[in-house]
């Protein structure tokens, strides 16, 4: 913070620093770990939140001091920090919210939430090669997707797909394509196309879709879509997780079906 303050000009400055889902507790909102313990300059009488809505934190004097506000509220710079990475896979929720969870095994990735869901995204994490039990790093190795009987399964450059049962009748709705160390695999569902671009050499994967009946009816590591970040730490059970950790192994597959 002093060095932050050697070049503040007066004004509003968002922090990356929020009570979301923990009300009272402040966490780093890319982490999810408590800031209790480490540098705090609340103003007087800060955090207070004022009329039930302040859970985001901005700097807002000269002096630097600290106040809670409406997330919501559009009225702010940012003050980020840029110290190179840190460890994988870094995430980002489909409504924008950056976190990093370092989980190991099978994860729903993303899911169709609705009362008869169609397809399914689960992948599997493992740890880096440069891991170590004091600082894990985990990436992503496989990926799997089922959609209504329909499946493709993707192990590094091993893809394999096909259908679970029956007499073949219904048309491709997975489609592959794969060059050199990328692959990218896209599906459709209730007129909603998703996109799963995986560059292997990086073990980078981006995921997007395009179309608007899920919104607000997917759930998994990659939130729910609603366009609220406020909400995106959310349970299989509804509940919005305390950290980071706890909502990532919320997500965990409880039994091995892929391998």
């Amino acid at each position: 913070m002093n060095e932050i303050m050697t070049v503040y000009v007066a004004g509003f400055y968002w922090l990356g620093i929020t009570d979301l889902g923990h009300d009272g507790t402040f966490t780093y909102y890319s982490s999810g770990l408590h800031i209790a313990g480490t540098f705090e300059n609340w103003d007087v009488n800060e955090p207070n939140n004022e009329n039930g809505v302040e859970h985001c934190t901005e700097i807002w004097k000269l002096n630097g001091l600290w106040n809670d506000v409406d997330c919501m509220l559009k009225r702010a710079n940012a003050i980020c920090e840029c110290d190179g990475v840190n460890g994988e896979p870094h995430m980002r929720t489909f409504d924008g919210r950056p976190y990093t969870f370092q989980g190991e095994g099978w994860y729903y990735l993303f899911k169709d939430c609705t009362e008869n869901p169609h397809f399914e995204v689960t992948t599997k994490f493992e740890p880096r090669e440069d891991s170590t039990p004091d600082n894990v790093k985990t990436r992503t190795i496989a990926i799997n997707v089922t959609v209504g009987n329909q499946y493709a399964i993707i192990d590094g450059l091993d893809v394999t797909t096909g259908r679970t049962g029956g007499q073949v009748t219904d048309a491709k709705v997975i489609t592959i394509q794969e060059e050199e160390k990328n692959i990218e695999l896209h599906f459709t569902s209730k007129n909603t196309t998703f996109t799963l671009n995986w560059t292997l050499r990086k073990h980078e994967l981006d995921v997007s879709y395009s179309g608007s009946f899920y919104n607000g009816k997917l759930c998994g590591l990659m939130g729910n879509a609603d366009g609220d970040t406020r909400n995106d730490f959310q349970k299989p059970d509804g509940s919005i997780a305390k950290d980071v950790n706890d909502f990532g192994e919320s997500w965990k597959l409880t039994e091995k079906k892929y391998d």
